[in-house]
């Protein structure tokens, strides 16, 4: 006997052996039972999900010899002659083919006769879409009112396409994808009865690769029995669907959660020699992006101990900006001259963009960043980037309508404004008062004219200002990082202008600058209007400023261990090592 594919040779022959359709077999098989037959069905869905399938199940319990009903016996000449295709009373057409309107008013033509074996004589229409708008004319009369011994089952995958006039003369059934974990057990269950062993990840990767259709499923599982011989495993699997393994994808990632960009491209180095389809492997991350991020706010979701405890390593916003400049780069990668450069410049993107806000373990959002320490005076503490900064945000908050009012009270250490790195000159100085109703009732109504403003302390420079300013916005996200990457180059009243790396532009869309400038004027409590331009010479940035302070008190904290006496003992006697890489210095309450 010839091999019969297992598409075919599983195919269900009732209501009781579908996959994943209840919703469907339920109504039919009540209609069925009642005696509540409609004359026309339509059947939607993906393709694969048993939409034809359905239909001859419906043929055979509306014509078996024993009677109507939601078992047919399987056994007599009716049921046997629909299950191999050569019963005389279902015409099967297929709309594809015969889309004209002389082929439709043929159909029609037999439509008045009788059955001439069976009880009904059914009209299986597949892809019915495809039919021309003549031909759905020719079909409406009588699939609105057909003959007693008449049904017509439709299907199609584009129900859209269908005239509303056809709709409403049938009932429509829409038949769902199915998720991979059901297709994957239902793919375990059959090979057991072809007794053919496999392997639990290698069903899993062929579920997914189906994308929701059960016989793409039984296609590729054939192909899999055929590529691999007696056992179906899931290196075979991957080698025959061009897979990347899970385990170079976990190293990339675990790379990219260091944070370090040679640290990255050397794994891509090894993951490449292993997986040189990038397009393939960007895929493969953004599905693994996808399940950190599902790990994290529901943990219990995720059954791979090695992803749950890579979720830990990620902060929450980190891994929603990965995903979104995964899918970015997978629509440019076609662009790129080559992909391994596109693929390397994604990564490069990846680690360059530092989001604030960690997922906390058993939340379910991410924790805003804490407000920065204060002193015992009430003002912010010094930091590395300048803590004439930190005093003018202080005056900004509390004391920016006396400044502006009365400018005889400026600081005694107040001066010019340190100049920008790259663009000149930049006069920074308090805003104005927000309104009239915020003088003091010693300083009286505001006057007339317009006072000088106080300038910034001398002992500042833009980009210091700038980095203890964000640290104060209420911002979250995307929009934290597009702060974070910019310096800001001129203020001018209400227009500030601001100057952002190259290699972060993808951050400055026109949402994002809104929402950074609605921070500001939330924080503020007066308008500003924000102009974004790309610098190569941007300058030093709160993310540069920050990397540059930890960086200083990882040297220091490895200083200390080189000259530490049992450090240096250990040394001496024992031939050690310091592994200066792996240090990595408590962070400033500023950092966290």
């Amino acid at each position: 006997m010839s091999y019969q594919v297992l598409a075919r040779k599983y195919r269900p022959r009732g209501f009781s052996e579908l996959v994943g359709q209840e919703h469907v077999s339920r109504a039919l098989v009540h209609a069925l039972d009642q005696d509540r037959l409609h004359h026309a069905y339509l059947f939607t869905g993906t393709r694969g999900v048993g939409k034809t399938t359905i239909a001859r199940i419906l043929a055979r319990c509306l014509n078996c010899d024993q009677g109507v009903s939601s078992q047919p016996c399987g056994t007599c000449d009716s049921c046997r002659e629909i299950s191999e295709g050569r019963f005389v009373d279902l015409i099967e057409v297929d709309a594809a083919s015969r889309t004209k309107v002389e082929d439709t008013r043929e159909l029609l033509e037999n439509v008045q006769y009788a059955p001439t074996r069976g009880r009904y004589k059914v009209y299986l229409i597949d892809e019915v879409h495809m039919l021309s708008a003549h031909s759905f004319n020719a079909l409406l009369k009588t699939l609105e009112e057909p003959p007693p011994h008449v049904k017509f089952l439709l299907a199609t995958t584009d129900p859209k396409k269908l005239p509303v006039t056809v709709l409403s003369r049938c009932l429509q059934f829409s038949l769902k994808a199915l998720s991979a974990d059901h297709i994957a057990g239902h793919l375990e269950q059959l090979l057991e009865r072809e007794m053919i062993s496999s392997e639990p990840e290698a069903l899993q990767a062929l579920a997914r690769a189906a994308r929701g259709s059960l016989r793409d499923a039984l296609s590729l599982t054939d192909q899999a029995i055929a590529f691999s011989g007696e056992k179906v495993s899931a290196e075979a699997v991957r080698a025959m669907l061009g897979n990347v393994d899970r385990d170079h994808v976990v190293q990339l990632l675990q790379a990219l959660a260091g944070g370090d960009a040679a640290r990255v491209l050397q794994a891509l180095d090894e993951v490449s020699e292993h997986s040189p389809d990038e397009l393939a492997l960007l895929d493969e991350l953004v599905s693994s992006l996808h399940r950190l991020a599902v790990a994290q706010a529901i943990p219990e979701r995720e059954t791979d101990e090695t992803l749950r405890e890579l979720a830990g390593s990620f902060q929450a916003e980190q891994v929603q900006l990965f995903y979104d400049v995964a899918l970015r780069g997978r629509r440019d990668l076609q662009d790129a001259p080559e992909p391994r450069a596109g693929l390397e410049m994604i990564l490069l993107r990846m680690v360059l963009f530092q989001p604030e806000g960690v997922l906390v373990a058993g939340e379910g959002a991410a924790k805003k960043p804490p407000e920065p320490a204060a002193s015992q005076h009430g003002s912010p503490a010094r930091t590395p980037d300048g803590g004439g900064a930190r005093a003018a945000l202080e005056a900004l908050e509390n004391g920016a309508s006396d400044a502006s009012e009365k400018p005889s009270q400026t600081p005694p250490d107040a001066g010019a404004a340190a100049p920008a790195d790259s663009a000149g000159p930049v006069a920074l100085a308090e805003p104005e008062p927000a309104s009239e109703a915020e003088a003091t009732p010693e300083q009286g109504p505001e006057p007339e004219h317009k006072p000088e403003p106080a300038p910034m302390p001398d002992d500042d420079d833009p980009a210091s200002w700038w980095a203890a300013l964000t640290e104060r916005l209420p911002l979250e996200g995307v929009v934290r990082s597009l702060a974070r990457s910019c310096v800001l180059v001129e203020r001018d009243g209400d227009r500030w202008r601001m100057a952002l790396d190259p290699g972060h532009q993808v951050l400055a869309e026109p949402e994002r600058v809104r929402a950074l400038e609605k921070g500001l004027c939330d924080y503020l409590g007066r308008g500003v209007r924000l102009e974004v331009h790309t610098d190569d010479n941007v300058g030093d940035t709160p993310d540069v400023l920050e990397r540059r302070r930890r960086e200083a008190r990882r040297s220091e904290v490895v200083r200390l261990l080189r000259g530490d006496p049992v450090v240096r003992e250990l040394v001496s006697r024992f031939d050690a090592r310091l592994d200066e890489a792996s240090i990595e210095p408590e962070p400033e309450p500023s950092d966290q």
